[in-house]
């Protein structure tokens, strides 16, 4: 199974989950050893680790600001072509659980 997470468009998905005022961006606490640790075992691939937290710290962004699990799984889909449902699916619930726990709750 092989992803790009490079793809995913980080600046994409920041962008959409941006508000449309100048408040600075909350910053998210989380732990990016154990969040690119999970994302391998999951079978996930990425050359580049930084982006790999940047997508994940951008999952929470989208959700924070009330985009729907679901909605949130299809963006990651349209911007990762090579993954699936499931694999987009996976990838945004590591993210919560790394990052934004509260969210998890939520569903």
């Amino acid at each position: 199974m092989r992803t790009l997470l490079t793809v995913l468009g980080v600046s994409a998905m920041i962008g959409l989950a941006a508000p449309a005022y100048s408040d600075p961006a909350p910053v998210l606490d989380g732990d990016d050893a154990g969040f690119l640790a999970a994302l391998r075992q999951a079978g996930f691939s990425f050359s580049n680790p930084d982006a790999a937290v940047g997508a994940g710290r951008a999952v929470c962004l989208c959700l924070n600001n009330g985009e729907s699990g679901l909605e949130l799984v299809h963006d990651v889909k349209t911007h990762n072509p090579g993954m699936d449902m499931e694999m987009a699916s996976n990838f945004a619930l590591l993210a919560a659980k790394f990052y934004c726990p509260q969210q998890l709750s939520k569903a």
